[in-house]
């Protein structure tokens, strides 16, 4: 697919003493889109995707703690409802009624429990390799809850690491558990890092790699799915993270389709993947594209 840059601008808002920053891609009239990353990302993973919808204004945020956004204070654990909370806050500062949302991973997750909280504010859902957080069976939450404490007992304070060559900290992000190519990596590097003390760290609060204290069970991830009323499109990759429970949930979700492209679960930051995610979300703005 042909490509060519998006009208890219930086901003940032204030909510709850907190600082959430974001980039906007175009400047399409209709709904705008709204980008939620995935766990460690950041608003940069939605780069590749947006040079291909050059006529639809699509807003990515770094959500609290990633990227560019404030952390939050120390002894506030990251669950995923928060993120929920801060989107609607974000919503207001942004005067902004109604949103269509694409969603990666967590925030796929995070897509979905705002828009069966608040229906009339989405019209449609985009979601990557993501549909509800994590599940566990009520009888094993006693025994995650006394690890998670535990663990953020241990690690309190811990800071990340730092590189003094930022190059290793792209060739790590390009060759993770799922890899990306090295131009996402850079993307999200050069969004996700400061440069300080000697060299270069992760931005995101190291917090983010503690286990969260309290979990959903699958009945109540069930009655959220059960509330969605808006078209939903799910993308997945045949090397992803599909598995057997989220077959199960796909039963409750009344407006729902499937599609499987090549690739892994970051396969909106591979190419392939980005162009045929952009030419189903393009034609849906009456922009069609062609590959």
């Amino acid at each position: 697919m042909g490509s060519r840059l998006n009208i890219k601008r930086e901003f940032s808002i204030n909510f709850n003493n907190l600082t959430m920053a974001g980039r906007v891609y175009g400047e399409g009239h209709k709904t705008p889109l709204l980008g939620l990353h995935g766990w460690l990302d950041n608003a940069a993973s939605f780069e590749i995707i947006a040079r291909q919808l050059p006529e639809v204004k699509l807003i990515a945020l770094d959500f609290i703690g990633h990227g560019k956004s404030s952390h939050r204070c120390a002894h506030h654990p990251y669950y995923i409802w928060d993120n929920v909370t801060d989107l609607y806050c974000a919503l207001q500062a942004l005067d902004i009624e109604k949103i269509d949302i694409l969603g990666h991973s967590m925030g796929a997750s995070v897509a979905m429990l705002f828009a069966a909280c608040f229906p009339e504010k989405v019209g449609r859902l985009w979601l990557i390799e993501g549909l509800a957080p994590l599940h566990y069976r009520a009888d094993q939450l006693p025994n995650i809850m006394a690890g998670a404490i535990r663990k953020r007992v241990a690690v309190a304070g811990r800071r990340s690491r730092i590189n003094p060559d930022i190059n290793r900290l792209i060739d790590a992000r390009a060759s993770g558990h799922f890899p990306v190519s090295r131009e996402a990596a850079k993307m999200l590097v050069n969004r996700g890092t400061v440069f300080g003390e000697g060299g270069y760290r992760w931005s995101s609060d190291p917090a983010l790699l503690l286990p969260s204290i309290n979990r959903m069970g699958i009945a109540q991830i069930e009655a959220f799915l059960q509330s969605l009323d808006m078209p939903v499109t799910l993308y997945l990759g045949d090397k992803g993270l599909l598995d057997a429970q989220w077959q199960q949930y796909f039963k409750h979700i009344k407006q729902l389709q499937q599609y499987t492209f090549t690739g892994n679960h970051h396969l909106h930051m591979q190419e392939h993947g980005a162009s045929l995610i952009a030419k189903s979300i393009a034609t849906h703005y009456g922009h069609p594209v062609s590959l």
